[in-house]
C-alpha cells in the first residue's frame, strides 16, 4: 500500500469524523497526487464512503434522527445511481471544474456560516427532505464526494443545528456508496478492492476525528476545514488555468 494513500485516507477520514466534510478532498488527492484516472478515482472514493458511513453512524448514533434520515434516503438512492451514470458519461474536462467549484463553494459556505444553526432538522417538511436527498445523492455520486460535503453545507445554510446536520450526513454515506457502486458497476468501472482498503483506512480517521471534534472548539474545526477546502479548490483551479 502506498504511504501517500495511507496519509490521504487518514486525513480525509479525520475530516469526515470532525466536521462531516472531508471526503470532497479524496478525489483530487487520488487524481492529482496518485495519478488515478478521474472516473476510477470517483468510483473508488464513492465506495470507500460505505465504511466511513458505517463508522460515522455508530459514532454519532445518539444524535441521529432516523425518521428524518429515512426521508432523505428516498431521494438519495435513485439519484445516486443516476449520478454515477452521469459521471461515466461526462469527460474529465467537465468534471474537474465542477468538482473545483463544489469544493470552493463548500469551503466558503463553511467559513461564512454561523457555528450553530437555529432550527431543528425535524422542522423541514418531507418534500424538502426528499429534494435535499435527490440533490445530495446525484451530486455526490457524480463527483465522488460521499454526501456530507453537499448535505452539511445545505442544512447549515438553512440554519439547521450543526450537530444534527453532521449526524445525518454520516448516515447518508451508506446508501450513497451502495447506490453509486451499483451505478458504476452497471455503467462504468469500479475498483472494489482498492476502495475497500481506502475505506478501512479512512474509518480509523473517522474515529480519531470524532475525538478531535470533542477536544477542540467548534469554531476552530470550522475554520480549519473551510480553509483546507478553499486551498484545494484554488490549487485545482490553478491547474486548470495552467493546462489551458
Amino acid at each position: 500500500m502506498s504511504p501517500l494513500l495511507l496519509i490521504v485516507g487518514l486525513i480525509t477520514g479525520t475530516m469526515i469524523g470532525t466536521f462531516g466534510v472531508g471526503g470532497v478532498l479524496l478525489v483530487p488527492f487520488l487524481f492529482y497526487g496518485l495519478g488515478v484516472d478521474l472516473h476510477i478515482a470517483t468510483a473508488m472514493s464513492s465506495w470507500s464512503f460505505l465504511f466511513t458511513g458505517i463508522v460515522g453512524t455508530i459514532t454519532y448514533s445518539r444524535s441521529i434522527s432516523w425518521n428524518i434520515v429515512a426521508w432523505l434516503m428516498i431521494g438519495i438512492i435513485p439519484a445516486a445511481v443516476l449520478g454515477a451514470r452521469a459521471n461515466v458519461a461526462l469527460s474529465s474536462a467537465i468534471l474537474i471544474p465542477l468538482l473545483a467549484a463544489l469544493i470552493l463553494g463548500s469551503g466558503l459556505n463553511t467559513l461564512l456560516s454561523r457555528a450553530e444553526g437555529e432550527r431543528l432538522l425535524a422542522r423541514l417538511g418531507r418534500g424538502s427532505l426528499v429534494l435535499l436527498g435527490v440533490v445530495t445523492g446525484f451530486g455526490s455520486a457524480l463527483t465522488g464526494t460521499g454526501g456530507p460535503v453537499l448535505l452539511v453545507p445545505m442544512l447549515m445554510f438553512m440554519k439547521i443545528n450543526a450537530l444534527a446536520a453532521i449526524a445525518a450526513s454520516q448516515v447518508v454515506q451508506v446508501p450513497i456508496a451502495l447506490a453509486a457502486a451499483i451505478g458504476f458497476g452497471l455503467f462504468g468501472e469500479i475498483d472494489l478492492v482498492s476502495g475497500t482498503m481506502l475505506g478501512v483506512i479512512q474509518s480509523f480517521g473517522v474515529i480519531v476525528g470524532a475525538r478531535v471534534a470533542h477536544a477542540l472548539k467548534p469554531e476552530q474545526l470550522r475554520r480549519f476545514v473551510a480553509l483546507a477546502l478553499i486551498a484545494v479548490a484554488i490549487l485545482m483551479i490553478s491547474r486548470i488555468l495552467i493546462a489551458k
